[in-house]
């Protein structure tokens, strides 16, 4: 990682404006009265297919230099970019005994905005042994990017860490440990199977789940996989940018406000329509493996930054990256997909008879409590912390067995 600090934007600068620099006219041939005869009687055609040609490059060259600064700003930043695949130090590995995707173990990303710490099992969160201390209660936190703090600056920053020196605070007479499971882009299948096969060794007496909305892009995908299909009756080729461009995801980002506008012509699917019943299996099925544990359990439901409440622009303004990964509906249609999910999880919490804490309702919106649709700002980690604990004291769930 350290052989890439010398790859600064002023090198880039230097390089790309180089570009800038070369001069793309047809006729430049120096003070060679030969090759400037030679171009004069030159073919009309040749000119401008040189100059087609030239004009290409240049594009390419411009667009891989957008390109390696925007890798360079993302390695300064949080500590991952393309070049941690080059030297083998991707920020996501196979967890060789569960076949869990995990935080690479034992690690340290550093960026200038955010700084991520493992421990052996790959989780953003402190060394725990599999036996547990006398006088200790166990807490394990299970989810997705929410939970594990994806704009948290440090590990201490998340609303996990913070919840336990809020339990420290609390009863000097036990020690609390809360795990921070959470890793981005879990969906409920994932939150699973992290409980299953890494949480459980761990004798934890507490399980809380937040279950994010990686799940909602599915609707989406299953929307353009019947375009997909339609584009391959009719033999169009299907082409696809490679997941590591950070150039192309900026574009995309930066144009959703265009190209969900009311006057795009974008066509959304019906939110109400949405046939939930994959969605409260899984849940159902997360319930009973954290159930089976042994452990109490605790599901939240879902908070986001954008309400109903707030003026329009507002709402979308907020609900920018929530309309970038389920582009299939619009906001009135976020509004009822999140509210109808929000829904499942309570119904699955009283049909497994498990505790709920609806942060959904609890955590206000806006910049004040979010970094973008969904993911807590300090002040949003801040308060999930305040409310897990609050709810947990209120319903005696953290006495020691």
């Amino acid at each position: 990682m350290d052989s890439y600090r010398g790859a600064g934007p002023g090198g880039i600068t230097q390089v790309c404006g180089a570009v800038g620099s070369i001069d793309t006219r047809s006729d430049r041939n120096g003070d060679d009265p030969p090759r400037r005869a030679a171009a004069q009687t030159a073919p009309d055609g040749r000119h401008p297919a040189r100059k087609l040609g030239l004009t290409l490059a240049l594009t390419v060259l411009l667009f891989v230099c957008v390109e390696l600064a925007l890798q360079v700003r993302s390695h300064i930043r949080y500590g991952q970019s393309v070049f941690n695949a080059l030297t083998a130090e991707t920020r996501y590995v196979e967890h060789p005994e569960t076949g869990l995707q995990t935080l690479r173990p034992d690690h340290v990303f550093r960026g200038n905005q955010v700084e991520i710490r493992t421990n052996s099992l790959g989780l953003r969160s402190e060394p725990i042994t599999v036996d547990k201390p006398p006088a200790t209660v166990r807490i394990a936190v299970v989810g997705a990017s929410t939970v594990m703090g994806a704009y948290a600056a440090t590990n201490e920053e998340t609303f996990s860490y913070r919840l336990e020196a809020l339990l420290d605070a609390g009863d000097k007479t036990t020690d609390f440990q809360v795990i921070n499971a959470g890793i981005a882009g879990y969906d409920l299948h994932d939150q699973r199977r992290m409980i299953e096969k890494l949480i459980l060794p761990f004798d934890v007496d507490l399980i809380v789940i937040y279950p994010g909305f990686n799940d909602f892009a599915a609707y989406c995908r299953n929307d353009a996989a019947t375009a997909t299909k339609a584009m391959e009756r009719v033999g169009l080729p299907l082409l696809q940018s490679p997941e590591w461009l950070l150039s192309v995801e900026l574009v995309r980002k930066n144009t959703v406000s265009l190209r969900t506008a009311p006057e795009s012509g974008a066509t959304y699917i019906p939110a109400h329509g949405i046939d939930l019943s994959p969605y409260r299996a899984k849940l159902d099925g997360l319930l009973a493996a954290a159930k089976a544990t042994g452990a109490r359990v605790v599901i939240a439901t879902n908070a986001r930054a954008y309400r109903p409440e707030q003026a329009l622009d507002e709402q979308l303004r907020l609900s920018e990256t929530a309309r970038y990964y389920t582009p299939c509906f619009d906001i009135s249609g976020l509004h009822t997909l999140y509210d109808r999910h929000n829904r499942e999880i309570a119904a699955a919490a009283a049909r497994h008879e498990v505790s709920l804490v609806p942060l959904g309702e609890r955590i206000p919106g806006g910049r004040s409590y979010f970094v973008d649709a969904s993911h807590f700002s300090s002040g949003g980690e801040q308060m999930a912390a305040e409310q897990l604990h609050r709810h947990f004291i209120d319903h005696a769930l953290i006495a020691r067995d």
